[in-house]
């Protein structure tokens, strides 16, 4: 090989070496930063709810950092991952909060044709409140049938409704800005106090508009900053995963329970496998101490089965 072919080949390999460098950092910026680049076109919102899976880019750089060879690349690898660890990674760890002697369990779940299915699906796990979303024309009086001796308690707000074993009281529908309701708040009397729980569904998220679910949002992040109840739960399919820049103001309200398996709380779709964690059940003034998924009914959302403690905050 002659010297000419030899800077040659240097010359690539610097070039390509440079080349996984600015990858790795634009990497680690886009994760850090995703909340930050303008929404043109939905890029934001697609860059918001995907931060997780951006992640999947750190083993293809690694691979190209061997390729490449060069200390700095390697160096330059451990940025994006350092920053999906301290992004991600925490949330990624099973929770492992003590249960409290009686805890609240809280079920909710966005249903599809069969409600009354997942309805006695959420009752058999356990559940004493129930919230259901999407609910179709007389589905609400199939689950009141299907719950009566179970959770004789119930309020509907057009098509969200909510189930107890307890007594609730001061139902309230909420339409979040919509001009019709897609939302409700009750409290509900437990044996450890009352606690005021949220039913939520928000308007659906898509690249080309999502301007209602923001709103509903933004309403919803003020409901609860007024509410001066001493213990708050907020269940229901918001159409937002907790990176997404819109749900941030709801997120500074109240505290998302962390999934009880390794991983994050992916919730939707069921088939192939679930990408978004769009459904939640957050809490105020109490203590979520496990978070599990389970797959009810016929529904593309997997259902959330929530433990509470309300005797610790």
């Amino acid at each position: 090989m002659s010297k000419a072919s030899h800077r040659r080949l240097s010359a690539s390999r610097i070039l390509a070496r440079l080349f996984v460098i600015l990858l790795c950092l634009g990497l680690a910026v886009l994760m850090a930063f995703h909340q930050y680049i303008p929404d043109v076109a939905g890029l934001g919102l697609i860059l918001d709810n995907v931060a997780p899976w951006l992640g999947v880019g750190i083993p293809l750089l690694l691979l190209m950092s061997f390729v490449t060879g060069g200390r700095g690349t390697f160096v330059a690898w451990l940025v994006p991952t350092v920053a999906w660890a301290v992004l991600f990674g925490a949330a990624s760890l099973p929770a492992s909060e003590p249960e409290g002697p009686d805890p609240l369990i809280v079920a909710s779940q966005n249903v599809h044709q069969d409600a009354v299915t997942s309805a006695r699906a959420l009752a058999d796990s356990g559940a004493q409140v129930i919230t259901l979303q999407e609910l179709g024309q007389g589905q609400v009086d199939l689950v009141t049938t299907e719950l009566k001796q179970s959770h004789p308690y119930y309020y509907s707000a057009s098509t969200v409704g909510l189930w107890s074993s307890y007594p609730l009281s001061n139902p309230e529908p909420l339409d979040l800005g919509l001009g019709w309701d897609r939302a409700l708040r009750t409290d509900v009397e437990t044996t450890t106090g009352p606690v005021r729980i949220y039913a939520v569904h928000a308007a659906s998220a898509r690249p080309t508009g999502h301007d209602e679910r923001d709103t509903m949002l933004a309403s919803l992040a003020q409901y609860l900053k007024q509410d001066s109840s001493e213990k708050i739960i907020a269940a229901g399919d918001f159409n937002a995963t907790s990176t997404d820049r819109h749900f941030a103001p709801v997120a500074a309200q109240l505290d998302d329970i962390r999934y009880s398996s390794w991983g994050l709380a992916m919730s939707w779709p069921r088939t192939p496998f679930a990408m978004l964690g769009i459904d939640h059940v957050m809490v105020r003034g109490a203590a979520g101490t496990s978070l599990e998924r389970i797959p009810a009914g016929d529904s593309d959302h997997y259902a959330l089965r929530a433990s509470v403690n309300l005797s610790s905050s």
